[in-house]
């Protein structure tokens, strides 16, 4: 298992100058707005895409194939690459989380901690992706999968702008049900949000490795 980690992470090193170059530019970018929370809500983001570029190298290397000579199962292979994403993830956050405050502190922001929420939601949102995106790679692979990639960011987008505007052009007024429902999902966002996370992670996983186990290489 840590050596099909530490595969990913070796892999990944080539973008290390990519992400250096990107760093300054956002960091630069958010100094000159003055608003901190720019770096956090694009970088976190940007940091944990980096999971799709594992799939892309072990798909143009037939990695599977040989993989699965050596002694790993392919629930270690699947297993890896939830963890890579996750860990991915965490990495992205504490780094987005540090270069906000250090933004906050440079511009005397009201609170260092401006922006932390964005970076921490930006991963939720994130692994909801991966929690989507990981059994579409994994059944029809990396190539195959890019047309689905942007179908499942889109189109919630789509779908709530469409309804927004249909709203507010007819001028008709939100339910009171739904405004109930609202106000609950807020108050209780950060129970909610975990639990959220946590669930299609493990239904996206057990969905991945069912696929995994009937693949042929």
């Amino acid at each position: 298992m840590k050596g099909l980690i530490w595969k990913d992470i070796i892999n990944l090193k080539r973008n290390v100058k990519i992400f250096g170059l990107l760093t300054v530019l956002y960091a630069f970018m958010a100094f000159t707005s003055k608003d901190a929370s720019f770096f956090g809500s694009i970088f976190t983001m940007l940091f944990a895409i980096l999971t799709m570029s594992t799939f892309s190298y072990d798909e143009a290397a037939k990695w599977d194939g040989y993989a699965l000579t050596m002694p790993v199962t392919r629930e270690n292979i699947v297993q890896s690459k939830y963890i890579m994403m996750l860990l991915l993830t965490l990495i992205g956050v504490v780094f987005s989380a540090g270069v906000t405050i250090l933004l906050n502190i440079v511009l005397k922001s009201h609170t260092m901690f401006y922006g932390i929420q964005i970076c921490i939601f930006g991963a939720a949102l994130v692994m909801l992706f991966y929690s989507i995106t990981i059994p579409i790679i994994t059944k029809l692979g990396m190539e195959k999968a890019r047309l689905a990639f942007f179908a499942v960011y889109l189109i919630p987008f789509f779908i709530a702008y469409i309804g927004k505007e249909l709203v507010k052009r007819s001028g008709l007024a939100m339910p009171g049900n739904l405004i109930t429902v609202i106000e609950f999902l807020v108050k209780y966002i950060y129970v909610i949000v975990p639990l959220v996370v946590v669930i299609a992670l493990y239904i996206s996983y057990m969905v991945s490795i069912n696929i995994y186990k009937k693949k042929e290489f």
